[in-house]
């Protein structure tokens, strides 16, 4: 690997931008399935069949930026690109299908992109998908994907945004008409291989150019990768041949930040050895995988390699739509399982020589940040879980994120890995001819995990992954979590979609029981935790009682020895302090909560109980003058001076379900 600097250059703008509004009422982040999942069904393969070579361009040309041409899409707004026509351009007369970088960029609203041909009806298919945290983002966001796509029958490709935004356009290469022959043709590597990951030497500066080598590619025209930056700043990442005259106005990847996870496949020309060139603006490390490569002017000739592309993009896997799904019904993928899914016997596809897929891979509702993995299916053990490159890497939990995938398929398919769980969707827009891989290993088999009857696993459609809780997030974001939290327990006074204060508590709660900083913030962490498999606390006692645990800082409303409702509860803080009593004497003492097993003796429906030590709200007295109360304050820490608090809201539930009736027990423990 070698380092250099280069200039920017700039192209200038080209193609044919086209602006038109769609009425089409399509709903989700992700599109549902129709016509039993198939977007065009069996035409799509009466449809296909012609036979086409790649021919990349001399470098990435940009054909749109709405930034600077006709202004951001609307709600339900299409715009038509020009990709055929004068050079660099391919010839309309023989090209059948495009490659482009697509990028949305801010602001943009929460919705999916879908590019299609020109003259057809919007696919069932999606490319890019913009989720609540993504919108968020505002002007920042800078979201990009491969995309190949069957050209319109005029030589245009149409990108449909379901609730808009702006979007750039760049054309990396094209599939012209071609039979037999030695350039252009795909040869997929039976896994892909890691060939560059600069976190084990290197971190790359900002506005550093590398050389990147791949030994398969010596010979070839064009490597086929899957490219992963972690941006140490905000900026965008080009990759393009050595032999460009500077570099090209077009971007691959962009990191949004420190940290950030950028994904995205990339087909670039290499030069004899080889080699290609990775601009990055702002710096980071660089993780390359090659996938495989296309073949060069003087190699054999043949079929094999040559691209099919279907008559639009055609799902072939929704985990979320039982006749989509290989696991039955809409069974969510849990943390490493695998699915296998059927390419040769596909309607859409039809035919034994089929040795690889250009496809769009989409992950929703992530249970939490991971990678997935696309490879043939039986080319991995099915008792090995971990993989060593990834299509897609999640970055937390209910995420909606797209990869455009090319993979080589064995006689079975191709095999999804999930590392952290999430629904899985695949769009194909084409196929590669030859031979497939022979499976060397069986059909994997997924362990379920052990849920009793007081856990829930792991949450799936139509609620939907727990997200983190940030400024900006919707109502249904938060009552997702409200639910969730009712549902093992926790107590909050309702899952209306409001981050009030007894659902900061709940979290808090939520929080010390499974040893997280208890905040009370629905952080990336807790949402996570919130996602995996989870039972109810166990009150560890039998009967009717209300339980007081003071290491925990948590109360629990028990009930025949089951913890009905868990509070966020703050006990004597173990201080000393002076107070008066009624004859006006000075009393030292200890703010200690006693422990052991009392009984309620005294109760009061006040909302201001005049007490020694202050004013308590409805307090219900468990010994001497110590009783569990409402109070304005309810920290993650013992804070009283001997009683228990819990906020007012609490209070009144306990009053209206008489969880602490006279004489009823109360065990407090240390």
């Amino acid at each position: 690997m070698r380092s250099r600097t280069t200039t920017r250059g700039r192209l200038a703008l080209a193609g044919l931008l086209t602006l038109a509004t769609t009425t089409a009422a399509l709903a989700g982040l992700v599109p549902a399935p129709t016509n039993g999942g198939l977007a065009f069904g069996v035409a799509s393969a009466d449809a296909a069949g012609e036979t086409t070579r790649f021919a990349a361009l001399p470098a990435p040309t940009r054909l749109l930026d709405t930034r600077d041409q006709g202004g951001p899409l609307p709600a339900g707004g299409t715009v038509s690109v020009k990709v055929t026509g004068a050079a660099p351009l391919p010839d309309a007369a023989t090209a059948r299908a495009a490659v482009l970088n697509v990028t949305v960029v801010g602001p943009a609203a929460e919705g999916f992109w879908t590019v299609f041909p020109h003259g057809a009806p919007i696919p069932t298919a999606s490319n890019l998908n913009v989720d609540e945290r993504s919108a968020l983002l505002g002007a920042d966001l800078a979201m990009p994907n491969l995309v190949t796509v069957p050209i319109g029958a005029d030589g245009t490709v149409d990108v449909f945004s379901q609730r808009g935004g702006h979007v750039i356009v760049d054309m990396l290469g094209s599939y012209a008409l071609s039979g037999a022959t030695d350039a252009g043709r795909f040869q997929p590597l039976a896994a892909p291989r890691r060939v560059l990951d600069t976190r084990e030497f290197a971190l790359l500066g900002a506005g550093s150019t590398t050389e990147v080598r791949v030994a398969e590619a010596a010979g070839a025209s064009s490597v086929v990768l899957n490219v992963t930056a972690i941006g140490s700043a905000a900026g965008y990442w080009t990759v393009y041949p050595t032999s460009a005259p500077g570099r090209p106005l077009a971007a691959n990847l962009n990191s949004l930040g420190p940290f950030h996870v950028s994904a995205n496949q990339v087909i670039v020309p290499v030069d004899a050895e080889g080699d290609f060139l990775v601009f990055s603006q702002g710096g980071g490390h660089l993780v390359v995988d090659v996938v495989g490569t296309m073949t060069a002017t003087g190699a054999a000739v043949s079929t094999d390699g040559l691209f099919v592309p279907l008559a639009g993009p055609t799902r072939f896997l929704d985990t979320r739509d039982q006749a989509l799904n290989p696991l039955g019904a809409a069974t969510m993928p849990l943390p490493v399982w695998n699915l296998e899914v059927a390419v040769q016997s596909h309607p859409a596809i039809g035919r034994p020589d089929v040795a690889a897929l250009a496809m769009n891979v989409t992950i929703t509702d992530t249970l939490a940040g991971g990678y997935v993995t696309v490879s043939p299916a039986g080319s991995t053990s099915p008792t090995d879980k971990s993989r060593r490159t990834s299509t897609l890497n999640a970055t937390r939990a209910a995420q909606t994120l797209p990869n455009h995938a090319t993979v080589a398929v064995s006689t079975r398919g191709f095999d999804v890995f999930t590392q952290t769980g999430a629904h899985l969707v695949a769009d194909v827009s084409g196929y590669y001819l030859g031979t497939p891989i022979a499976p060397a290993h069986g059909v994997p088999v997924n362990a379920s995990p052990s849920v009793g009857k007081d856990c829930l696993a792991s949450p799936s459609a139509p609620n939907g992954a727990i997200g983190a809780v940030v400024t900006g997030s919707s109502p249904a974001t938060v009552a997702r979590a409200q639910q969730r939290l009712l549902a093992l327990g926790y107590w909050l006074s309702a899952a209306d979609g409001s981050y009030g204060l007894t659902t900061r508590q709940a979290v808090m709660a939520f929080q010390k029981w499974t040893n997280l900083p208890a905040s009370g913030n629905l952080d990336e962490a807790t949402a996570t935790a919130l996602n995996a498999v989870q039972c109810r606390p166990t009150a560890g006692v039998s009967g009717d009682l209300f339980l007081v645990d003071k290491g925990e800082q948590l109360g629990m409303i028990v009930r025949s020895g089951r913890a009905e409702w868990v509070l966020n509860v703050s006990t004597g803080g173990d201080y000393a302090y002076t107070w008066t009593d009624s004859r006006g004497n000075k009393i030292q003492d200890k703010a200690i909560t006693p422990s052991g097993t009392h009984r309620v003796y005294r109760v009061s429906d006040q909302p201001r109980y005049e007490g020694s030590l202050g004013t308590l709200y409805r307090p219900r007295f468990f010994v001497g003058g110590v009783a569990v109360h409402g109070y304005s304050s309810v920290p993650n820490y013992p804070a009283s001076h001997g009683c228990v608090r819990v906020t007012n809201q609490a209070m009144d539930m306990i009053w209206g379900t008489d969880a602490m009736p006279m004489r009823s027990t109360v065990i407090v423990r240390d």
